[in-house]
């Protein structure tokens, strides 16, 4: 593979491990920090709503994990680290548009163009990183191109289930 497309997946690589263990380790203080929704009840009477709980950090641990181990996977071996980089960019995508609409925590119009704006770059990330000649060169499969994608659904759901924990 040419040496800068090394050097920037090397980059990219360790600025996603760097940015996954500082989010992780601020989610792990603020699990540890934090009452569950039990002491709340028992403290407040079901008077406070909008508040943290410990609930609340499970699917942000998982994501930033995911985060986390898809750099570290870099090193360790680039098919592996490209399927985790798929995994990891569904499961980006599937929380902006779990969060822009369902949530609707924006108008639905900027909502609507956030989400389309994001599954346009998550369209072209896709095209760049399917393309034959780099699939070509990375050594990867049909087989393991397919088994990574059905990961990112799982990484989805698995997300989606914490959602509601």
């Amino acid at each position: 593979m040419n040496k800068r497309i090394i050097n920037l997946l090397r980059i990219i690589a360790l600025t996603s491990l760097l940015f996954g263990l500082i989010l992780f380790s601020k989610e792990i203080i603020d699990y540890i920090h934090l009452p569950t929704t039990q002491d709340i009840d028992n403290q407040f009477g079901g008077l406070v709503d909008l508040f943290k709980y410990k609930e609340s950090c499970y699917k942000n641990l998982f994501l930033y994990s995911l985060i986390a181990i898809t750099g570290l996977s870099f090193w360790i071996n680039r098919k592996l680290y490209w399927g985790l980089t798929q995994v990891l960019l569904i499961t980006l995508l599937f929380v902006v548009i779990i969060n822009l609409w369902f949530t609707s925590l924006l108008p639905i119009g900027t909502g609507v163009f956030l989400g389309i704006l994001s599954l346009i770059i998550f369209i072209y990330l896709e095209i760049k990183m399917c393309s034959p000649s780099f699939l070509h060169t990375m050594g990867i499969s049909k087989m393991v191109k397919w088994l990574f994608f059905v990961g990112g659904g799982l990484s989805c759901a698995i997300w989606f289930l914490l959602w509601y924990v």
